[in-house]
């Protein structure tokens, strides 16, 4: 009889600890709003062919920056890159496991990159998580906030509490590794800003170049190998949309490894000085966030509405 208690007891522990475990993650999920709705598998199969989309899945996580994602045509897992509106700018690596969730992205083939790549290089307008979505939080040790019940069928509140989920303005930004191709075209320059202690210089950045002056100004040399030209700029300057947080970089800082992208012309001024009259520019990813004093506080790989809060971001661009 004794023992048949003490069964009894330890079930109904057992029972109230499971109540009070699920009550707990069921409030989680109950309180949050929803921030993403995911689409279904049947939605995103009509849009792929109604529309230039594809439904991708991650191929390798650690290969983001030279591929890392798949497509399927057929039965073969055909590997591509993505470009612009990228998820893993947004989304944690709960989300980003090989194999574990489908993207549909729609967006467009870029064929000169795909053939200087030597493989699909696709640029993405805007992307859609498919349901059921899958979590993987990892051990606790990694992840102290665990969640063993959360909404499969869309990104919540408490995703982006917890960072999983950072949306991001990623249109202006470009990939380390599609620099090479932008530089192979005519109107296209590699751009640093540098702040002198007493207002913001501009610099054309050269990886090669055996001058020693250039349109009238003397060439800096770093030890990483690069050279920088003093320029001035007008037009669509960044720094009408960035603020000191990202364009501060330290005057003799010879390991900065942020720049901008841009199209534009490049000519000499009234007193020989070149002059990059800018139409359009794209900010390296990942950049960095200094503070006042020039000092790195972290990278980053797009902005959050945050920065446009605070400044960092001044529009949209």
């Amino acid at each position: 009889m004794e023992k048949k208690y003490k069964v009894a007891g330890s079930i109904v522990i057992l029972i109230f600890l499971s109540i009070f475990i699920i009550k707990k993650n069921l409030n989680n999920i109950q309180s949050q709003s929803v921030i993403l709705p995911a689409i279904s598998q049947k939605i995103a199969k009509r849009m792929v062919k109604e529309n230039e989309c594809y439904i991708i899945k991650v191929a390798n996580p650690d290969e983001f920056g030279t591929g890392g994602w798949y497509y399927m045509e057929g039965t073969e897992k055909k590997k591509i890159t993505l470009m612009g509106n990228h998820p893993a700018a947004e989304l944690s690596q709960i989300f980003l496991e090989s194999d574990q969730n489908s993207f549909l992205i729609k967006g467009y083939m870029d064929e000169i990159l795909t053939e200087d790549y030597g493989r699909p290089v696709f640029y993405i307008e805007r992307w859609y998580l498919i349901a059921p979505i899958k979590r993987n939080y990892g051990n606790k040790e990694y992840r102290e906030n665990q969640r063993f019940f959360y909404p499969k069928n869309y990104l919540d509140t408490y995703d982006v509490e917890q960072e999983d989920y950072l949306p991001v303005n990623t249109y202006n930004l470009v990939w380390d590794t599609s620099q090479d191709y932008y530089l192979k075209v005519d109107g296209y320059y590699k751009i640093r800003s540098r702040w002198n202690e007493a207002e913001l210089e501009w610099f054309l950045i050269y990886e090669e170049t055996n001058d020693d002056e250039f349109m009238g100004e003397v060439i800096r040399h770093f030890e990483d190998g690069h050279k920088e030209i003093k320029i001035y700029v007008e037009g669509d300057s960044p720094q009408y949309t960035l603020n000191e947080t990202i364009l501060n970089n330290a005057y003799d800082d010879q390991y900065c490894n942020d720049y901008f992208i841009v199209n534009g012309d490049l000519k000499a001024g009234e007193d020989g000085a070149g002059v990059l009259k800018i139409y359009r520019w794209w900010i390296k990813r990942p950049f960095v966030l200094k503070d006042s004093s020039g000092v790195k506080i972290k990278s980053r790989n797009g902005f959050t509405y945050e920065d446009i809060e605070a400044g960092i971001y001044k529009k949209y661009h």
